[in-house]
């Protein structure tokens, strides 16, 4: 009897110990497993490896590199002077600061980002209590600034903030990975593991059509300029007029995305899109296309430039120098201001102002960067005489480098307009699919026949006697028209006696178009004149560009002169076979 109860007792205790066993393994198992991650786990986010962002060529413009970052986790930290005091000079960040950020918090917080291998090795050493190790990436820059302005900038976390990063960011970026930190029993770090993949194969990329050699050649010249003019910046646009593809958008000042916070917000941005100047006297080009395409004038037409002094209503209008009786093309060669106020007043404000806009002015470009500025041109209904008058030389309109370069590639192509383009290929991160640029629609803006006797006219203008003979490199033959514009002073709203900006846009090759190149000079103090300022910017981005290129002379050179390619510093195992 005494064992049969015995055995009862045994039975149900082990029923109760069966029962107990049962209750935490199964019924009470997430509750418990919930709280034994509490005490040797914790989880976190971390960033992932951003895809890259390539030139033409494939070279690296912009890439995510290895680094670590520290974090604290404040409710596991039995010291907090004691680990402010140890991590201070360590992290270089003041004592009070880290125990500030320990105080009254829980769980993650971020001590410093992007800590270099000395510092990750010291603090491991350390084994500190509630102090732990990130690895993520830090976005690099490889050229520094070349194309800063273009490329932009990412935050800390990964995140596209300005310029390609920005506009490409869903292409780019990759969502954060769930990342855990266990400790053992006596409370050391034993691994750092994650829930994710951190496939760098498969994060989403880009090309874009620049060709970081064209940049660096163009941030080159434009630096230069501004130092010898004392000018206050300077933007310079490259385009295929072939393919409308943006060879080179370069910006001075400088901008190193590296350390975006170090410059001043200003020097991001990307002037050549979002800053409006009065294009001056190469708007007269567009002028010279709309009237020869209506048949308002022919070639052989002649109007008195009245010595250089025209009165219309109460305003004057001045040429630098006098000229009477001037045939079409030679208004433009010497650059008349008055021969092109009456050319405009011929031509009529409303006929006018429709090839304005067929050209792309007074509108975005298509070329989908952010903060890319409309331009400024009135209806036509809204202009007086005078306005008429004034804008068939460039003023009383805003523009962008871009829009100018657009406008006179149109001119390049036959008369045929089409949006420029910054991309060529995108790798999607989410399902590796591949975009590509779309073919953008074309519109005919001129006569094949009015763009050919254009052309001849801007090489007039660049050839003796010219306004733009100082931008034609040696062996080559440029299509091209100066420009020099009064900037309005904001206190009087008058124009400056003292501020201009210094312009040159053409093509080249002229027979054979292969690059079309505006420079834009902000406020030169030495010399005030674009065939004199911008002019031998373009003349020597396009002695380099060409040969880079490929693209043989198309005519003698009497002084038998050949630019240095200085291009080869940039990337020294490629050779114009490989350009692209």
């Amino acid at each position: 009897m005494l064992c049969a109860l015995l055995s009862g007792f045994v039975l149900v205790g082990f029923g109760a110990v069966l029962h107990k066993a049962f209750s935490l393994q199964v019924l009470e198992h997430e509750f418990w497993l919930g709280k034994a991650r509490l005490q040797s786990e914790t989880t976190f986010r971390i960033p992932v490896y951003r895809g890259s962002v390539l030139d033409r060529n494939g070279r690296l413009l912009a890439t995510s590199v290895h680094q670590f970052s520290v974090f604290v986790d404040p409710s596991k930290v039995p010291d907090k002077p004691g680990l402010a005091r140890k991590l201070s000079p360590i992290i270089e960040l003041p004592a009070a600061s880290i125990e500030a950020q320990t105080k009254n918090r829980q769980g993650f917080t971020w001590l410093k980002r992007g800590i270099s291998d000395q510092q990750r090795n010291l603090i491991e050493r350390l084994q500190l209590e509630g102090v732990q190790l990130s690895p993520e990436y830090q976005r690099f820059y490889p050229f520094g600034s070349l194309a800063g302005q273009l490329l932009g900038f990412t935050n800390v976390d990964g995140k596209g903030l300005e310029g390609i990063e920005k506009l490409y960011d869903t292409v780019l970026d990759k969502e954060p990975i769930d990342c855990s930190q266990l400790r053992d029993g006596a409370r050391r770090r034993i691994s750092l593991h994650d829930q994710g993949s951190d496939d760098t194969d498969q994060a989403g990329g880009i090309t874009l059509s620049l060709d970081a050699v064209l940049q660096a050649i163009a941030e080159r010249e434009l630096g230069a300029a501004v130092a010898a003019q004392g000018a206050r910046a300077a933007e310079a646009v490259i385009l295929d007029p072939r393919t409308m593809e943006v060879l080179a958008l370069a910006n001075w000042p400088p901008f190193d995305p590296n350390r975006y916070q170090a410059a001043a917000s200003e020097d991001w941005r990307n002037r050549a899109i979002t800053d409006l100047f009065e294009p001056g006297s190469t708007f007269k080009v567009f002028l010279y296309a709309a009237a020869i395409d209506q048949g308002t004038v022919r070639e052989t037409d002649r109007f008195f430039c009245e010595n250089g002094v025209y009165r219309l209503a109460r305003n004057t209008i001045h040429d630098v120098h006098p000229h009477g009786w001037l045939t079409v093309p030679e208004m433009l060669m010497v650059s008349s201001n008055v021969g092109a106020a009456k050319l405009a007043t011929k031509l009529g404000a409303g006929k006018f102002y429709q090839y304005i806009q067929a050209f792309g002015f007074g509108q975005k470009s298509g070329i989908g960067l952010t903060g890319e500025a409309q331009g400024l041109v009135r209806p036509w209904n809204e202009w007086r005489p005078i306005d008429l008058a004034v804008t068939g030389f460039g003023q009383s309109i805003g523009i962008t480098a871009l829009q100018l370069s657009s406008a006179v590639a149109t001119i390049a192509r036959g008369g045929v307009w089409q949006r420029p383009t910054i991309l060529r290929r995108a790798l999607r991160d989410s399902d590796q699919a591949e975009i590509r640029r779309a073919i953008q629609p074309a519109r005919r803006v001129l006569k094949a026949s009015t763009a050919a006797l254009l052309t001849k006219w801007l090489i007039k203008a660049t050839g003796e006697g010219g306004t733009g003979q100082p931008a034609v490199p040696a062996g080559y033959q440029v299509a091209g028209k100066t420009g020099t514009a009064q900037i309005v002073d904001p206190n009087t709203g008058t124009y400056s006696g003292k501020r201009y900006n210094a312009v040159f846009t053409g093509f080249v090759p002229a027979a054979d178009p292969r690059l079309v190149i505006t420079v834009v000079v902000h406020e030169p103090s030495k010399s005030i004149f674009g065939g004199t300022v911008a002019g031998p910017v373009f003349r020597n981005i396009a002695a380099e560009a060409l040969p880079y290129l490929g693209v043989a002379p198309d005519r003698d050179d009497p002084n038998g002169k050949r630019s240095p390619t200085r291009w080869a510093s940039l990337d020294p195992g490629a050779g114009p076979n490989n350009r692209q």
